[in-house]
């Protein structure tokens, strides 16, 4: 019996290193061996996709090209709640145990799982990947600033997501949406949308997914019903974005996503923005800070260049043509990862 209890006690220890390990330790580097004398630039991100993969590496390089280098004169820790937003503020609570230099919330649910501790501790905050830091409670004004919070917000102006839509879908009159209605940003969103679909006399049929494993299900209610789906950028959906894809081309319907990075992972199109160039403005807010520079004084940086993005492999799968006109214009990109 004893020994029975023995192994039970050594098989919790080994799940409770393992949950630890799973949360926790999703950094550049063991926390244990983070240099004392080294300025930390501590990085906290909601889930990993593409996108938002996409600005961490682009606010690594930015820190890069200024001279700052992980282990030299400074110290990255990063580290990913996996869609969990009680572990994003767990996160939040062991990164401020370094005594970070700056925090950079990379989501809308990681920037509000940082806002409130970084103030207590005096922290600045720099967040991005955020559609709306106003509804979001980040920042009253995107300008005229007194807390250390600024970032880059990664808002579409909606009329050129439709405009995009129309051009692909002559006569488009019914469009799906899946987005989970716990992300400020994707609520949002939605309303923006619908009041722009509104004008064109085209019906928005939404669906939603409070979790990723719910994403899948939720985009096949609407295929019966809809024209085309569109994501926002919703991180939920976003992380489920392959499988949204294969069943979009399952049933050859067009997929339009807010990213890039959903094209890649196969949608067929998307006017948005380059998300590393998106980080490395991250990137170049963060080296201010380093050297001195007041986060209150940095503005909230909108209204970016927006370029089409294309994937043609989607295109032909489901028998889309594209106009030569259309294709000198776009950008295009491949799949990463399909299959």
């Amino acid at each position: 019996m004893k020994n029975i209890k023995f192994i039970i006690a050594c098989f919790a220890l080994i799940l409770v290193g393992v949950v630890y390990k799973t949360f926790f330790w999703s950094s550049s580097q063991p926390l244990s061996t983070v240099a004392a004398d080294l300025p930390v630039v501590a990085i906290t991100q909601i889930v990993e996709h593409q996108s938002l993969d996409q600005e961490r590496e682009g606010l690594i390089k930015a820190l890069s090209d200024a001279g700052y280098e992980d282990g030299k004169n400074i110290k990255i820790i990063y580290q990913n709640a996996q869609g969990n937003l009680g572990v994003a503020a767990q996160i939040v609570t062991q990164l401020l145990g370094h005594k970070p230099k700056v925090m950079v919330a990379i989501s809308t649910p990681s920037a509000q799982a940082a806002l409130a501790p970084c103030l207590n501790q005096k922290v600045p905050l720099v967040f991005t990947a955020v559609t709306d830091p106003i509804g979001a409670k980040l920042v009253k004004d995107f300008t005229n600033k007194t807390d250390p919070v600024t970032g880059v917000s990664d808002a579409l102006p909606i009329a050129s997501q439709v405009e995009l839509i129309k051009q692909l879908v002559p006569g488009i009159k019914s469009l799906g949406i899946v987005y989970n209605p716990g992300e400020i940003n994707s609520i949002k969103m939605v309303q923006l949308l619908k009041e722009v679909l509104a004008l064109e006399n085209i019906t928005l049929v939404e669906a939603t997914a409070s979790k990723t494993s719910d994403v899948s299900g939720a985009v096949t209610s609407l295929i019966d019903k809809v024209q085309a789906l569109y994501i926002p950028n919703d991180n939920t959906a976003v992380a489920a974005m392959k499988s949204i894809a294969l069943v979009a081309e399952r049933h050859k319907i067009p997929l339009f996503a807010g990213d890039v990075g959903s094209v890649m992972a196969g949608a067929l199109a998307t006017k948005g923005y380059d998300r590393h160039e998106l980080g490395k403005k991250v990137g170049e807010h963060v080296v201010k800070i380093l050297q001195g520079t007041d986060a209150a004084t940095l503005p909230v940086l909108i209204n970016h260049p927006l370029h089409v993005f294309v994937n043609v492999q989607t295109a032909a799968r489901i028998g889309i043509v594209l106009p030569d006109a259309f294709l000198k214009t776009a950008r295009i990109v491949g799949e990463e990862g399909r299959g």
